[in-house]
């Protein structure tokens, strides 16, 4: 009976062990989703600008107008040769739950879009 009683407590060790290595696995999965998800949603910004902007007279104006209440900065810039116009979205973000340990990195989306003439109706 003392070699059982020798193994009680090895359970708990490597359980103590090994839930740290654990969680910090699910928190760096949880932080690849997330920004992921967030790289997605910036990509669809862009394009929502850049569409906007195709049509206007001014470009970076209505491409500024199409992501109104968003943390997002916006340049455009035209090809006036080839008729391109390209929209980089940018936003600065970082993993929530790390706050200030990890620096906040840029996300950056450009989408290109071929200038259309404005529409003209009647």
């Amino acid at each position: 009976m003392p070699l059982l009683s020798k193994q009680r407590g090895q359970a708990t060790v490597e359980f103590a062990l090994i839930t740290p290595l654990v969680l910090a696995c699910v928190a760096l999965l949880v932080g690849t989703t997330v920004t992921c998800l967030q790289y997605i949603a910036l990509h669809d910004t862009a394009r929502i600008a850049v569409r906007a902007a195709i049509t206007a007279d001014d470009p970076a104006v209505a491409a500024q107008s199409a992501i109104q209440n968003r943390n997002i900065s916006v340049s455009v810039s035209e090809d006036v040769v080839h008729g391109y116009l390209t929209v980089t979205a940018k936003r600065t973000g970082g993993l929530w739950w790390f706050g200030k340990l990890l620096p906040a990195g840029v996300l950056s989306q450009s989408v290109t879009m071929m200038r259309e003439a404005p529409i003209v109706l009647g």
